[in-house]
C-alpha cells in the first residue's frame, strides 16, 4: 500500500474517547497511531458518526477537533483540524468534563 500521508505517524496504544452530538454521546476508542496531523482510531462495533468529532486522549491531556478522512467497520482515519476549529463553547466543555 502506498503511503499518502504528508506527515509521519508513530505507533501508539492509547485509550481515547470520541465525543459527538454536542458532547451528548461518547464512544471509547484506542489510538493506534498518532502524528502531528492525524491519527488512526480503533473501536468496537459499527457506529454512525458525523464527519467532525472531538477526540480526547486523557493520558496526554489532549483534546482535538478532528475530521474523518476514511472509515471502516471498526476503525477511522482522522485529520486534526486547525486550532481555531478546535475551540468549543464553554457550556459544551463543561458537559464533556462531567
Amino acid at each position: 500500500m502506498d503511503e499518502r500521508r504528508r506527515h509521519g505517524r508513530n505507533r501508539t496504544y492509547l485509550g481515547g474517547t470520541l465525543t459527538f452530538n454536542h458532547g451528548q454521546q461518547t464512544l471509547p476508542c484506542h489510538v493506534r497511531n498518532l502524528g502531528t496531523a492525524g491519527a488512526r482510531l480503533d473501536f468496537s462495533g459499527s457506529v454512525p458518526l458525523p464527519d467532525e468529532i472531538d477526540l480526547v486522549i486523557p493520558r496526554r491531556g489532549e483534546r482535538h477537533r478532528v475530521r474523518i478522512v476514511w472509515r471502516r467497520a471498526d476503525c477511522l482515519g482522522v485529520a486534526f483540524l486547525p486550532r481555531a476549529a478546535n475551540l468549543i463553547d464553554f457550556g459544551e466543555a463543561r458537559r464533556a468534563r462531567t
